[in-house]
């Protein structure tokens, strides 16, 4: 009878310890996924001049997991999205700048049944208005609308781009023989209603995998060549973006193209950064592939002032996504006219 006894006491003890894991192990997944959806603010935002002053938002949101493999590692899984798209709405910058946005033809060429993942429905509404809202003018690159720029239709207009819609017709650097080209480089011409200003924004994804293609890329859009011209066209430049390339840490021809721009300046007027060693030295990493953190994200002008955050590395700001699911820290920021 003892040995009855204990063998059923033996069972029932783990039965009740298997309960108890079970009990933590769900615990856990509920307390994680609450980390991501917390209500706290990923900063505290400050009232500015809009008068003198404009906030922007740079942002590669794309995510090099297997899982995204299929769309080109754009922004594939649902709920990350749904936490970039709250955090724009409370950060409601003037101009956004997003890369690696997932494309609405991307989701026809692929059969894609995961309900986690965005292409599992029917694209009716494209990502980046779903992203952004309906206050935006939205402009994308002309070859794959995987770059897009964003104008609040309260702060201003994009040249040739009619109010509030749309338009795949940023002016994108042609393709480049020999590299990978769904890599661009883009550029519109935003009119402020706000501010007494015209200038160009130019977002920058250009090539990762390769020096001499990156190098290609920022010297043809910032210069042009003899098939093409500059997509700079106005004399005041906000430059942003993933640029592939890390100006205080790397040493290659990008770089040395990059650096000499800045070293000389647009149009009679200096550049300066508004990220980066703008706010600490050494800048804080935006990329964090595992062998090689660098700073590859940041944001330039030449005729505004001030610095902007790393958002999830900056002191008191917390991710864009949320904390999982982009590879890179967005930028966000006011800056005002000089």
């Amino acid at each position: 009878m003892t040995i009855k006894y204990l063998g059923k006491q033996t069972v029932w003890w783990l039965l009740i310890t298997a309960i108890l894991l079970l009990i933590i192990s769900i615990s856990s997944v509920i307390i994680k996924n609450m980390a991501y959806k917390t209500t706290t603010p990923i900063l505290e935002k400050k009232d500015y001049d809009k008068s003198t002053s404009f906030s922007i938002l740079s942002a590669n949101v794309g995510n090099l997991s297997i899982g995204c493999r299929k769309v080109l590692n754009k922004l594939c899984y649902k709920d990350v999205e749904e936490r970039i798209a709250a955090n724009i709405k409370y950060l409601s910058p003037d101009i956004i700048a997003l890369q690696e946005v997932l494309a609405p033809w991307q989701c026809n060429k692929i059969d894609n049944k995961d309900k986690n993942k965005v292409c599992s429905e029917t694209q009716l509404v494209p990502q980046i208005r779903r992203l952004v809202g309906e206050d935006y003018t939205i402009a994308c690159n002309s070859r794959n609308q995987f770059e897009c720029i964003a104008v609040k239709k309260g702060f201003g207009e994009i040249i040739d781009c009619q109010n509030g819609e749309i338009c795949n017709e940023a002016r994108t650097v042609p393709e480049i023989d020999g590299c990978d080209n769904g890599f661009t480089i883009s550029a519109v011409t935003v009119k402020a209603k706000t501010l007494p200003v015209l200038f160009d924004v130019i977002n920058f994804h250009p090539q990762s995998t390769s020096s001499t293609c990156r190098a290609k890329m920022i010297n043809t859009a910032l210069y042009g060549n003899e098939a093409s011209q500059s997509v700079i066209q106005e004399k005041k430049v906000l430059l942003l973006g993933d640029f592939n390339l890390d100006p205080w840490r790397d040493d290659d021809e990008s770089v040395a193209v990059w650096n000499a721009f800045i070293k000389n300046g647009w149009d009679g007027l200096k550049l300066e950064y508004h990220s980066g060693i703008a706010e600490t030295t050494p800048p804080y990493f935006t990329s964090f592939l595992i062998y090689k953190p660098r700073t590859l994200d940041f944001i330039v002008s030449n005729f505004a002032n001030g610095v902007c955050n790393t958002l999830g590395e900056s002191p008191m700001t917390l991710r864009l996504d949320g904390g999982k699911g982009s590879d890179h820290r967005a930028i966000f920021g006011v800056l005002s006219l000089r």
